[in-house]
């Protein structure tokens, strides 16, 4: 069988997809081709946070083996990183490698008879994204009790400093008009992610800094006059909360308060008026009563989330929630999503008819029907309608009426920056 053409599937959170960027430039460089749809070589890229995410993985690596038995079929992230040998006994899987190392790199490479040597330390595009994420940092020091990603992918550690601004000024150069900082505790960066914005926003032809996530007890005062500072960074944070309610928290191992977070946005709010919040929010812990529930539901509603990713408590083996008592049922925990899900989009929808009239900068990304679509710098999706070659352009549009997951608008102005990419 040959082993020239591979493809990548792909689970779970942005610095995951930034890895599989950095592995498919590592068989890029060693002389294989990428393919979208058949492949000699799939390389399953997984996801451990919740055990859903473990069974569609799994799902989609048995699917790959019955569509093509004679396919190699590597399995790599998380998933593999915590449970290689139950993977490993797949029957047609090749390999497990876990998360990404030049190590693991190394390993690959010489599994499929490759050179190991001179690996990427970067990538050099992000194919399929009008927008580029850049991972400035790995793992986590800190334990939440329900928390599996220090196990998946270790203690905290940066990239240098120098290494990140050459990526993204090649990125940068090369027509990404947008570049996102990701990794799994920005604030943990070394020097510090403040050090790192202020270099990033004299990169000439960036247009616009997002951060993909903010843990709130990583956001001190100088680094919100930081982010106040910096035009090119979008007004709108994810800031995981978790739980409404002070008790669940503290179970959690959260380190912060219900009074802490609102008066962190409260600051926020103040230094940057109009700055959107998103958040996390786990419902279903264990010894989360009604009473809980019903205290985490008054607090999310008063603490003007925009954006809410909600998931149901999922036990993780290794953790000390896994052994906690007082574990909620499945059809309680599935009740509070659909309630709380039910509230949200309520919420969501009365911020979205307040908007019109207003003007966004949105980066334009797609062409459906005539009618092209991006996102704004407040993180909400924008449609509208013209007849030119947008992509990858940054244009101003004044915002009109909810439409599908976000709104419509009308086109205003056009930058004058390339749309090359």
């Amino acid at each position: 069988m040959s082993n020239n053409t591979f493809h990548v599937t792909t689970f779970g959170c942005k610095a995951n997809q930034y890895d599989s960027q950095l592995w498919r430039t590592i068989l890029e460089n060693a002389g294989l081709r990428y393919s979208e749809g058949k492949a000699d070589i799939f390389l399953v890229n997984t996801c451990s946070v919740t055990s859903s995410a473990e069974q569609q993985a799994r799902q989609t690596v048995r699917k790959i083996i019955r569509s093509d038995p004679a396919a190699k079929v590597i399995i790599i992230g998380c998933y593999g990183q915590l449970a290689a040998e139950t993977l490993a006994k797949i029957d047609g899987v090749g390999l497990v490698l876990g998360r990404h190392s030049n190590e693991a790199a190394g390993r690959l490479l010489q599994w499929l008879g490759l050179s190991p040597d001179k690996l990427p330390a970067r990538i050099k595009s992000f194919y399929g994204h009008t927008r580029a994420f850049i991972k400035i940092q790995d793992g986590c020091s800190h334990r939440c009790s329900y928390c599996i990603v220090p196990l998946a992918r270790g203690a905290s550690r940066s990239r240098p400093l120098d290494e990140i601004l050459t990526e993204a000024h090649n990125l940068v150069s090369s027509g990404y008009r947008e570049l996102v900082v990701t990794g799994i505790r920005l604030g943990d960066f070394k020097p510090s992610l403040g050090t790192l914005l202020r270099s990033l926003k004299n990169i000439s032809g960036l247009e616009r800094i997002r951060l993909s996530s903010l843990e709130p007890d990583d956001l001190s005062d100088d680094l919100i006059e930081t982010i106040q500072g910096i035009q090119l960074l979008a007004r709108h944070l994810h800031l995981p909360l978790q739980s409404g309610c002070d008790s669940i928290l503290k179970k959690m191992n959260r380190p912060y308060s219900i009074a802490y977070y609102r008066e962190l946005l409260d600051k926020l709010r103040r230094a940057m008026p109009g700055i959107t919040i998103g958040s996390d929010i786990i419902v279903g812990f264990p010894g989360e009563a009604e009473e809980q529930f019903g205290q985490s539901v008054r607090n999310i509603r008063e603490l003007g989330f925009t954006h809410l990713h909600i998931f149901s408590y999922s036990k993780r083996p290794g953790t000390k929630a896994a052994l906690m008592a007082g574990q909620i049922p499945d059809d309680i925990k599935k009740e509070r999503l659909h309630r709380l899900r039910n509230i949200h989009e309520n919420l969501r929808q009365e911020y979205l008819t307040g908007l019109p009239g207003k003007l966004e900068t949105v980066l334009a990304e797609s062409l459906d029907k005539g009618l092209w679509s991006g996102f704004g710098e407040h993180y909400c999706k924008v449609y509208f309608r013209s007849g030119q070659n947008l992509k990858n352009r940054m244009v101003r549009v004044k915002l009109s009426e909810p439409y599908e997951q976000g709104l419509m608008g009308e086109l205003i102005e056009v930058s004058d920056q390339s749309n090359q990419c």
